[in-house]
C-alpha cells in the first residue's frame, strides 16, 4: 500500500511543488499559504542523495573525453529543460567505469531523451534495453563515421558520392 501525499506540500530542497497529483517546479507557493504548507523532501531529492539511478546512458570514455565540453553542454540543456516541468527527471552524475562514461538519471525517460539529444547532435547509433527487474534503462550510444556537414549529407543522398 503506498501513502498519497497531501496537496499542500513543497520540497525545501529543490522548491517543487506538489499539485494535481505531480511534483512541479513552474509552481510557486502562493505567499499567504506558507504556513499551511507541508515542507518535505521530495522523491527525487531523496534519490538523488542516494545516489540512485534509474537511467544510464553508456559514451565511450575516450570519445567523452574527447567532446567533454559539448556533451557537458548539451546535459546541462536536457536536464534543464526536463527539470522545468518535470523536477523528479535529473542527472545524477557521471561515472567513470573502465573504458566507458555512464551518464546517470533518475528516470528512464529521461536517459532515453539524454541518448536521442547525443544522437541528434553527434549522430552514432543507440540501443535501448529495460530492465525486467526494476524497469530501469540502459542506453548504449555508439559512434559511428565523423559526423559530416549537413550540405555533405544532402549532396551524398543525391549523387551518391561524397
Amino acid at each position: 500500500m503506498t501513502r498519497r501525499t497531501p496537496g499542500n506540500v513543497a520540497c525545501h530542497a529543490c522548491g517543487a511543488l506538489f499539485t494535481r497529483k505531480t511534483w512541479r517546479r513552474d509552481h510557486t507557493v502562493p505567499l499567504g499559504a506558507y504556513d499551511r504548507v507541508i515542507w518535505r523532501i521530495c522523491p527525487a531529492c531523496r534519490q538523488y542523495a542516494r545516489g540512485e539511478a534509474f537511467g544510464k546512458v553508456v559514451l565511450p570514455a575516450a570519445w567523452a573525453a574527447e567532446h567533454a565540453e559539448e556533451l557537458q553542454r548539451r546535459l546541462d540543456n536536457v536536464a534543464a529543460r526536463a527539470g522545468y516541468t518535470q523536477p523528479q527527471r535529473r542527472i545524477v552524475g557521471l561515472e567513470r567505469a573502465g573504458r566507458s562514461v555512464n551518464v546517470l538519471t533518475t528516470s528512464q525517460k529521461l536517459a532515453h531523451r539524454v541518448a536521442r539529444e547525443i544522437e541528434k547532435l553527434f549522430g552514432g547509433r543507440a540501443t535501448y534495453r529495460w530492465s525486467s527487474n526494476d524497469g530501469s534503462l540502459t542506453a548504449i550510444w555508439s559512434p559511428t563515421a565523423p559526423r559530416q556537414g549537413a550540405a555533405a549529407r544532402k549532396r551524398t543522398k543525391r549523387t551518391g558520392r561524397t
